[in-house]
């Protein structure tokens, strides 16, 4: 469960290094907002995922992640 007053935010998904090239809004300096980017089954940075050592403060799995539909289904998403 998040803290109260935090946010989280995608570090988004064109593929760069926030710290150098910033992107927003993990580019904005807060300690109220958790950036985090993405991770794929081998638990490695996804292709398509910002990173930064200043600008993103977790990774977590988002390539292939299976979720539940209605009807009593799952489907995977990239």
């Amino acid at each position: 469960m998040t803290p109260p007053g935090r946010i989280i935010a995608a570090a988004g998904n064109s593929g760069w290094n926030n710290d150098s090239r910033p992107a927003y809004p993990a580019s904005y300096p807060s300690p109220n907002i958790v950036f985090v980017a993405a991770t794929d089954s081998k638990d490695a940075l996804a292709g398509f995922s910002n990173y930064g050592a200043n600008s993103v403060d977790l990774a977590a799995p988002g390539v292939g992640i299976h979720s539940t539909l209605s009807g009593d289904s799952y489907d995977s998403y990239k």
